[in-house]
C-alpha cells in the first residue's frame, strides 16, 4: 500500500514556507499597486502559476502577470510592465521569451514578472501569456484540497519518471496538462489507470485528434482553439505510459522519487565523437531547438557519408555537447556507388560519365549498373569539417561554426557522455 501522505509530506511546503512565499508575494503585489495607481497606470498585477492554485511543490518560484488594458500598444505594454519589474525587483533581470519580462530573487525564492494583456474567456489573445490568469482562474474554480494533493502526487510522479516540464530542453507535461489531467480523471490513481492503458495517442476529448497532429491533445478549456499538450514528445508520452505500468504492477514508493545517476561506462565496440562549442548567452527555450536540428543534422551526415549512426545525445550547459555513436568512423579507400537501371535512358550518360575515373566498373549486378570509385572523403572528422561550411545550424549557432571541436571519445569526462551512459528506463 503506497502512503501517499508520506509522499506528500516529502515534496510539500509546510507552513513556514508557505507563510514565507504568502509575505513576499503579497509585498511585491501592494508595491506594484502602488506604482500603478501613482502613475495611474491601467493595469493590475495578479498572481499566476502553482503556488496560486494551491498545486505548488516546496521551492517553488513565484509568477506575478502585469495585465494592462488593451488601450497599450504591444511596445508601451511590455515598456511599461518592464518598468514596473524593475522597480520592485532591484537586482532583476530582463529575459525573453515571446515577449520580454523580469526576472529575480527575493529571500532565496525565484520571482517572475511578466507583462501581458488583461482578457476575458473567449477574448483573441494578442500573446500566449495572456491565457495564464484564466488557466489560474480555471483550475482554482475546478479543484478543492483532494485534487490539489492529487495534482502535486502527479507532479512528483511525472518529475522522478523524468517526463516533466514543457520547456524545449524537456518536451515533457507542463504543470498546466497535470492539473488538467487530474481535473478531467478526478483523481491521480485514475490519471495512472488511464495512461496505463492508453493505445497511441492521447486525446482529450477523442474529437479533437481530427484538429490537431501532436502526440498529445488535450483541448485548453479557455481556449478550445489550442492544443495544451502541443508541447509533449512521442517519447515522453511513451515513457509515462510504460511508467504507469509498471507503478501499478509493482506498487512500489520509489517511482516518487528520482533514481541516482549512476553512469555504467562501458567500451561498446563504437566510435563514439562529441561535437562541443561554448553556449550563446541565449534562453533555453531559443537555444535548445536549435541544437536538436544541429544534432539531426550531424545524425544525416554521419549517415549519408556511411558511416552507419547508431545513436545521440546532447547536453546544454556552459557548453553545448553533442554525442555521436557510430559504427565506425573510417570509410574503405573504394566505395561503391550506384547508376541507374540498364533500360534507364541515363544509362548510357552513367557510363561514359564513369568508365574513365572508375575503379572498377561500370558493371551490371541485376538489372542495374555499378561502379567503385575511390572515396574522396574518409574520416568522419573529415565530413563534419566539409558539411559545416554549408549547413544551417541555427541563427545563434552559425557565427560560433569556427570554434566547434569534433573529439573523438575515449574516456574523458563530459556531460553529455554522463547522461548518454546513464540512461536506462525508469527503475
Amino acid at each position: 500500500m503506497i502512503d501517499y501522505k508520506k509522499i506528500l509530506n516529502d515534496y510539500i511546503p509546510d507552513n513556514d514556507e508557505n507563510l514565507r512565499l504568502k509575505d513576499i508575494e503579497d509585498n511585491i503585489i501592494k508595491e506594484l499597486k502602488d506604482i500603478i495607481l501613482s502613475k495611474s497606470i491601467d493595469a493590475e498585477p495578479v498572481s499566476v502559476g502553482s503556488y496560486s492554485k494551491g498545486t505548488n511543490l516546496k521551492n517553488s518560484d513565484l509568477d506575478i502577470f502585469i495585465v494592462f488594458s488593451k488601450k497599450y500598444s504591444k511596445k508601451d505594454m511590455e515598456s511599461i510592465g518592464l518598468s514596473l519589474g524593475h522597480s520592485v525587483l532591484r537586482n532583476g533581470v530582463e529575459k525573453y521569451a515571446e515577449h520580454p519580462y523580469v526576472s529575480g530573487y527575493v529571500d532565496n525564492t525565484k520571482i517572475d514578472i511578466v507583462p501581458a494583456y488583461r482578457i476575458e474567456n473567449g477574448q483573441r489573445i494578442v500573446s500566449t501569456v495572456d491565457r495564464t490568469p484564466l488557466h489560474t482562474k480555471y483550475v482554482i474554480e475546478n479543484t478543492n484540497d483532494v485534487l490539489r494533493n492529487d495534482i502535486r502526487l502527479l507532479k512528483i510522479f511525472m518529475k522522478a519518471n523524468n517526463v516533466y516540464g514543457s520547456e524545449a530542453a524537456k518536451s515533457g507535461f507542463s504543470g498546466y496538462l497535470c492539473e488538467l489531467l487530474v481535473i478531467n480523471f478526478k483523481s491521480f490513481e485514475n490519471v495512472i489507470k488511464y495512461f496505463s492503458k492508453l493505445k497511441g495517442r492521447l486525446l482529450i476529448p477523442e474529437s479533437s485528434g481530427k484538429r490537431f497532429n501532436e502526440p498529445v491533445v488535450i483541448i485548453d478549456p479557455v481556449d478550445p482553439t489550442r492544443n495544451a499538450g502541443a508541447a509533449v514528445s512521442l517519447e515522453n508520452l511513451s515513457r509515462m505510459k510504460i511508467a504507469s505500468r509498471l507503478f501499478l504492477l509493482y506498487k512500489d514508493e520509489s517511482f516518487f522519487y528520482p533514481k541516482d545517476e549512476n553512469p555504467r561506462y562501458h567500451n561498446r565496440g563504437t566510435c563514439i565523437y562529441i561535437i562541443t562549442l561554448k553556449r550563446p548567452d541565449i534562453i533555453d527555450d531559443i537555444i535548445y531547438p536549435q541544437v536538436f536540428k544541429f544534432e539531426r543534422q550531424i545524425f544525416n551526415i554521419a549517415d549519408r557519408y556511411g558511416f552507419m549512426p547508431v545513436s545521440s545525445e546532447v547536453s546544454v550547459d556552459k557548453n553545448i555537447e553533442i554525442l555521436i555513436e557510430m559504427q565506425r568512423d573510417r570509410l574503405p579507400d573504394v566505395s561503391k556507388h550506384a547508376g541507374p537501371p540498364v533500360d534507364n535512358d541515363e544509362a548510357i550518360n552513367f557510363i561514359n560519365v564513369w568508365k574513365e575515373k572508375a575503379v572498377r566498373g561500370p558493371y551490371i549486378e541485376n538489372d542495374r549498373l555499378y561502379v567503385d570509385s575511390e572515396t574522396v572523403i574518409k574520416t568522419f572528422n573529415d565530413a563534419l569539417n566539409n558539411e559545416l561550411k554549408r549547413i544551417d545550424i541555427g541563427k545563434n549557432l552559425n557565427p560560433l561554426k569556427n570554434n566547434i571541436k569534433i573529439i573523438k571519445y575515449k574516456d574523458e569526462k563530459f556531460k553529455v557522455a554522463e547522461k548518454f551512459f546513464s540512461k536506462d528506463l525508469f527503475h
